[in-house]
């Protein structure tokens, strides 16, 4: 007679042990996997920055200069560089020249209607697109932004983009809000631009205009400086910085909804004189809009990646004193500045 086998199963508190254990196991590995992704975030970002530092060297190098952080239709530099990014496809597909700001041109971007019906053709407008290297991964996802900043201008007197709306940041109504390609990148503007400042003769006024004149950055309104003419050193100079945008409460104004706003990659340029997000452009319970104007990040820490103008990536982080800021951005003020990174 053969005797019968008994299997034993696991008990209830065996059970849970086992539970426990492979919970603490996951809380352990969790953060483990995170900080392996911001590590190739940030490598991924500080690629991005260093082959648009280089483009612009590239392009320099073609033209004696480089390229205008905006031109007179409102251009920005990046749009420039395109064809040393291995984008000439893109390139030639955008519109230049002509009396209008190149999102007035209906191949660029479609006319405003406050909807989000797209009008083709075209089957590509020249503004439309996502560029691998102008993406950070660790922004938000480009289609997640609900509308892009076209422009940055304060520093053109009388200018008010062809819309009648005066100087300031610019962002695309509905549908050309979801057409626009985005950026997280933006090149270096400094302070403000002369322009952009009152004309008063108050001595707060004469303040601002001796700053916007002496932190002069790289990219302007119409600007054509040059690697090999930087009186600070290209080393301690700002060229590219990471720009993540933030959020805005547009409340369906141009058919825009309320959220993460951030920047176009015609957009161009920036400046530091804002200072930078202390949040990641990410408003708080008790704020309807987060800090959209300045440049930041969403890495770990909020730590701002940049690229410098003899090519070399750092990082700063949004303590930074500002006048160091406006300093290192700064491409004549006569203060050289070394950040440890």
């Amino acid at each position: 007679m053969k005797s019968a086998r008994i299997r034993r199963g696991f008990t209830l508190i065996e059970l849970l042990v086992v539970i426990a254990i492979i919970a603490i196991l996951i809380g352990l590995l969790v953060p483990a996997v995170q900080k392996v992704r911001e590590a190739a975030n940030r490598t991924s970002c500080t690629n991005n920055l260093h082959n648009i530092a280089i483009a612009a060297h590239n392009y320099n190098g073609t033209s004696g200069v480089l390229p205008p952080g905006l031109d007179a239709n409102n251009i920005g530099c990046l749009v420039y560089l395109l064809p040393y990014m291995e984008q000439d496809n893109q390139y030639k597909l955008f519109q230049f020249g002509g009396s209008v700001p190149w999102y007035r041109n209906p191949l660029n971007r479609p006319p405003t209607t406050g909807t989000d019906v797209i009008p083709r053709p075209p089957d590509r407008y020249g503004s439309e697109g996502t560029i691998k290297s102008y993406i950070c991964p660790a922004a938000p996802q480009p289609e997640s932004y609900v509308t892009v900043l076209m422009g940055v201008d304060y520093d053109t007197p009388g200018t008010d983009f062809g819309l009648g709306v005066g100087r300031g940041h610019l962002y695309s109504s509905a549908p050309g809000r979801k057409v626009i390609g985005r950026s997280n990148y933006l090149g270096s503007g400094g302070y403000y631009g002369v322009g952009g400042i009152d004309s008063s003769s108050t001595q707060a006024q004469q303040a601002l205009t001796a700053a916007a004149v002496q932190y002069q950055g790289m990219f302007m309104y119409q600007s054509t400086n040059s690697v090999a003419r930087i009186p600070d050193g290209t080393s301690n100079t700002l060229m590219f910085l990471e720009f993540v945008g933030g959020t805005i409460s547009w409340g369906g104004s141009g058919g825009i909804p309320s959220g993460d706003s951030g920047a176009s990659w015609v957009c161009g340029f920036d400046y530091e004189g804002f200072g930078l997000s202390q949040k990641g452009g990410v408003a708080q319970d008790s704020e309807k809009n987060g800090e959209w104007a300045q440049f930041g990040s969403r890495h770990t820490s909020n730590i701002i990646n940049v690229a410098y103008s003899d090519g070399h990536v750092g990082h700063i982080t949004p303590q930074i004193n500002f006048n160091t800021l406006l300093a290192l951005s700064g491409i004549q003020d006569g203060i050289v500045v070394t950040v440890d990174q």
